[in-house]
């Protein structure tokens, strides 16, 4: 038993021995090897080239939203121009000089200036209808072209080849950028 009491004395003593030792200083970190020129070169192109990356995206994304815009005022404007469209109007009836035969000359004469102011008024309104359906070609044509240049810069843009509906899906990814590193 003497040796067991002496045997845990000895193992007391030689553990608080060890919890009373002086604490070792802390050593300060050790710097991480200094980094090459050419490493720091190889970082500050990185840098530079997700900067540049990042600010492209940036651009396409706004050519992008601006071919929207321009693409659903080209959209407005040909709406605008079909309502303006009148429907086509008859021509009066053709002058019929027999049957103008059978009433006097002064009625005659009344009944020629009449048609003559009707068939000016009806080719008034044919030029008015004809320019307006040059105009509405001419929105139609510019809805086309601006289609077509998003359909070629952004092909998955659209739902299909002759519509403008977009794509949520796509835009969404077309309109997402990368934050530029700092």
């Amino acid at each position: 038993m003497r040796r067991a009491l002496a045997g845990l004395s000895l193992s007391l003593l030689a553990g608080g021995a060890l919890g009373c030792r002086p604490a070792v200083a802390p050593q300060p970190p050790v710097p991480p090897p200094e980094a090459s020129v050419e490493t720091l070169r190889q970082q500050q192109q990185q840098r530079q080239r997700l900067q540049l990356a990042a600010r492209q995206c940036r651009q396409r994304r706004d050519e992008l939203l601006q071919g929207l815009v321009e693409l659903r005022r080209a959209e407005a404007a040909l709406a605008e121009r079909r309502a303006l469209v009148p429907a086509p109007a008859s021509a009066p009836p053709v002058w019929d000089e027999e049957k103008e035969s059978r009433f006097s000359q002064v009625d005659q004469e009344l009944d020629r200036q009449r048609y003559e102011q009707e068939l000016a008024a009806w080719r008034q309104r044919q030029a008015v209808s004809a320019l307006q359906r040059q105009r509405l070609d001419a929105a139609q044509q510019q809805l086309n072209r601006q289609a077509q240049r998003l359909q070629q810069r952004y092909p998955g843009l659209f739902t299909g080849p002759a519509s403008i509906e977009v794509r949520p899906q796509e835009l969404a990814r077309l309109s997402r950028c990368p934050e530029p590193p700092a």
